[in-house]
């Protein structure tokens, strides 16, 4: 059985995107797996999730989704046509290199919702060492969004990117059951691991309350938590 080596939950459901990404795609191949809580410095390129499989170690959400996919076959994706393929990427990097960002800014940046994060995330931690280690890990976090640009911006410049990524999005799954189409596909597992962490994390965020407002998403979530549960219970756990 493959072992998905990801965070320890907070808010009690997965609150990674990228880690729920392969948890979510596992379920829509009915690829048996178990998870286990692991520090980031373990994986092999010290991030999460990775996953080994047959004694094999393969890092990064789009490694593994590509490794299982050429392992067990592309169940979900092998019928897609170029322009759904097409379509599937952009929908995919618009989550993965611009809403993300947005997302671990609110988590780990605006002093209005840090508390919580260091709470969710830290909460465990000894309570002598728990602000040195979650202060540690923020400032790690703000050094990453620097380099990256996000972090050098406003908050309010930042939050009106992710809502108009938001925007786009729920365009886009208006159109369709699904992200591409009329059955869920890889493409599903990405988009409702960022909708998921967005409207199902209890964080007040702007973010989620401009998905909030979008009839499109809460009943594409809606249409995967059914899938997800027909295909072995609940979502984002």
């Amino acid at each position: 059985m493959i072992e998905i080596h990801q965070f320890a939950p907070g808010w009690g459901v997965n609150a990674s995107p990228f880690c729920l990404k392969v948890e979510t795609y596992c379920r829509l191949a009915e690829i048996p797996y178990q998870t286990k809580s692991t520090l980031p410095f373990k994986g092999p390129r010290g991030k999460l999730p990775f996953i080994i499989d047959q004694s094999q170690s393969v890092p990064d959400s789009g490694n593994i989704l590509a490794y299982l996919k050429m392992t067990y076959g592309d169940l979900l994706d092998g019928q897609l046509s170029a322009a759904e393929l097409a379509s599937g990427h952009l929908l995919r990097r618009t989550c993965e290199e611009s809403l993300y960002f947005t997302i671990v800014l609110s988590r780990w940046i605006d002093d209005k919702y840090w508390p919580k994060t260091r709470e969710a995330f830290f909460g465990m931690v000894p309570s002598a060492a728990r602000h040195l280690v979650a202060g540690a890990a923020r400032r790690g976090i703000r050094k990453s969004l620097i380099g990256q640009g996000y972090g050098r911006y406003p908050l309010a410049e930042v939050y009106a990117t992710g809502i108009a990524d938001l925007t786009a999005i729920a365009w886009q799954v208006s159109q369709h059951k699904y992200a591409v189409g009329d059955q869920a596909t890889s493409f599903d597992a990405t988009l409702y691991a960022f909708l998921f962490n967005i409207v199902r994390v209890p964080l007040e965020t702007p973010l989620k309350h401009s998905a909030l407002k979008e009839a499109s998403v809460l009943a594409y979530l809606e249409r995967m938590d059914d899938v997800l549960m027909m295909k072995g219970g609940p979502s984002g756990v």
